[in-house]
């Protein structure tokens, strides 16, 4: 065999070689390219999941959110609708969402048909301020008259209406209250006269004294 035979086979191996290393690199490369698309599909499967699961988690914390939203609203009005009984002063008293109400028997305040009170009333109202300047001091306070729905008769000369003598009764305790010291500024006063009576004429007649505690 010649020298340029020798040359030529030479050439074409080497060819053969270059082009196989090539077709190789190729493969590797494919190979490489394949896997890291398989990784790239199951991270975004993954990250799906987590998306997913992080929906279904604020859902469930938005449902915990409203259904403690819920049952605050739910003890709320149990505290507004429910009255807890107490007494302050010795006498009954209810709490009403955020008031305290005092309940003050005319009877006990009053002389039949009068707005001046008795002596003895001031001892018990005595006992009201102590208990107001100990447990609600600086409260505003509310002092409602109520009467029987009887008609003015033997007093016309000095109360036109029962309107007119629930809110000198009235008027009367908080005259005595400040007093005591109950600032004339943290009270206000109305009348419901017969407007609201209860299962007796002598629980009709009363001076409601309300205590604002939730302003």
């Amino acid at each position: 065999m010649t020298h340029r035979r020798f040359m030529w086979l030479g050439a074409v191996l080497a060819g053969g070689f270059v082009m196989l290393t090539a077709g190789g690199c190729d493969q590797s490369t494919q190979d490489r390219e394949s896997l890291l698309h398989e990784e790239a599909t199951t991270l975004r499967m993954q990250l799906d999941d987590q998306k997913r699961t992080s929906q279904t988690l604020r859902q469930q914390n938005d449902q915990l959110k409203l259904r403690n939203q819920q049952l605050q609203a739910d003890l709320m009005a149990n505290q507004t609708t429910a009255p807890s009984a107490t007494t302050i002063g010795g006498f009954q008293a209810e709490t009403r969402g955020g008031e305290i109400v005092v309940n003050l028997p005319s009877d006990v305040l009053f002389d039949s048909g009068r707005d001046t009170l008795k002596s003895s009333a001031k001892n018990s109202l005595n006992a009201v301020v102590s208990d107001i300047k100990s447990n609600y001091p600086g409260r505003e306070i509310r002092l409602v008259g109520f009467t029987d729905t009887d008609p003015i008769r033997k007093s016309k000369d000095r109360y036109e209406t029962n309107h007119h003598l629930g809110f000198e009764r009235a008027f009367s305790v908080g005259e005595y209250i400040q007093s005591k010291g109950i600032p004339s500024k943290k009270i206000s006063y109305a009348s419901y006269g017969p407007n609201q009576p209860r299962s007796t004429k002598a629980q009709s007649r009363r001076v409601e004294l309300v205590v604002v505690v939730d302003e």
